[in-house]
C-alpha cells in the first residue's frame, strides 16, 4: 500500500526554496572597492608610477587605502602585494620653490631621505632633500642622483659637486 500514499509536497517545496535562496545569495550585488596592487616589483624609494599599480577589487571596508598623491615606497613591494599606506613614505615632498641639483649620492639615499649637505671650499651648509636615487647600473659613468635644496644654496651646492668637494651625510631612517 505504500504506493498509495501521497507524494512529499512539503520537502520538494522546502528542497526549491533552499536552491532559490541559493541562488538569491549568489547572484546579490557585492559590494567591493577598487584598491592598488603592485603591478611588478617595486624597490625602496622608488617612486611609484601608473604602471607600476594595477587595480583590483576587495571587499569594502578590508584594508585602508593609501595616499597615492605622493607615492615613494618606504620598504620593497613584491609583485601582487597590496600597496599599504605603511609601504609608503608621506614625507617625500618636496618644498616650493626649491632647486633639484645633481648630486653623488651613496647607496643609503634612497628618494624621501633626508641629507645635510656640506661643501667644503665655500664652508655652505644646508639640508636637502632625494629627489632621485643615484644609479645602481654597473655600466652607469655617475653614482648622481638629485637632492632638492634651498634656492640660496643651490648654486654653491651644484659648484661643490661638479668640483667633487661636496660632503653629503645621510639621515638614518
Amino acid at each position: 500500500m505504500f504506493w498509495l500514499t501521497r507524494p512529499p509536497y512539503l520537502r520538494w517545496a522546502a528542497a526549491a526554496l533552499l536552491l532559490v535562496a541559493a541562488l538569491a545569495w549568489d547572484l546579490r550585488g557585492r559590494s567591493g572597492m577598487s584598491y592598488p596592487f603592485a603591478a611588478n616589483s617595486i624597490e625602496a624609494g622608488a617612486a611609484i608610477g601608473e604602471a607600476d599599480v594595477e587595480w583590483r577589487t576587495v571587499p569594502s571596508g578590508v584594508m585602508e587605502m593609501p595616499d597615492l598623491s605622493v607615492p615613494i615606497a618606504s620598504r620593497a613591494i613584491a609583485a601582487g602585494e597590496p600597496i599599504l599606506p605603511s609601504a609608503l613614505d608621506a614625507g617625500a615632498g618636496i618644498p616650493e620653490g626649491w632647486w633639484s641639483v645633481p648630486v653623488a649620492l651613496p647607496a643609503a639615499a634612497v628618494p624621501g631621505s633626508r641629507v645635510r649637505l656640506i661643501a667644503i671650499d665655500t664652508r655652505v651648509e644646508t639640508d636637502g632633500i632625494v629627489v632621485a636615487g643615484g644609479s645602481t647600473d654597473l655600466l652607469s659613468m655617475s653614482d648622481a642622483g638629485l637632492v632638492a635644496v634651498p634656492p640660496e644654496h643651490a648654486a654653491s651646492v651644484a659648484a661643490a659637486a661638479v668640483e667633487g668637494s661636496l660632503i653629503v651625510l645621510v639621515e638614518p631612517p
